[in-house]
């Protein structure tokens, strides 16, 4: 809830939250419409196949809300890194320091090693 209240002024009802262990796809967010356009099985998925540090962590969530955001607000059903995510996040880059991009260089994150608490943690977060 975190993230939702800080963010998003908790507009953005719970999505499904699942832990992948990709080591390419760090975060991805999908969904589902009905015959009437409404929104359904909402799905945030982050990997844990890599060791975050907080603002890392930070980042990858909050890259999906916005995709989320998007598509819940019919700007962006398709969830495309187009005109609108990314003047978001340049929004969210300056207002509150993130790194927000539509790819992600993977050149500084750690491998995760041993077992994860990664699951508890993201579960806070949204």
């Amino acid at each position: 809830m975190l993230y939702n209240l800080e963010y998003f002024n908790g507009e953005l009802p719970l999505p499904n939250i699942k832990v992948t262990h990709s080591y390419k796809t760090l975060g991805y967010f999908s969904c589902e419409y009905d015959d009437d356009g409404y929104m359904y099985d909402q799905t945030i998925e982050v990997s844990d196949y890599y060791d975050y540090d907080e603002f890392q962590i930070r980042d990858i969530v909050v890259h999906e809300m916005i995709h989320y955001y998007l598509a819940y607000n019919g700007i962006d059903p398709q969830c495309h890194h187009g005109k609108e995510f990314k003047k978001m996040a340049k929004e969210f880059n300056k207002k509150y320091g993130m790194n927000i991009t539509p790819k992600i260089d993977l050149s500084s994150y750690k491998l995760q090693e041993g077992k994860s608490k990664f699951m508890q943690t993201l579960s806070t977060l949204f």
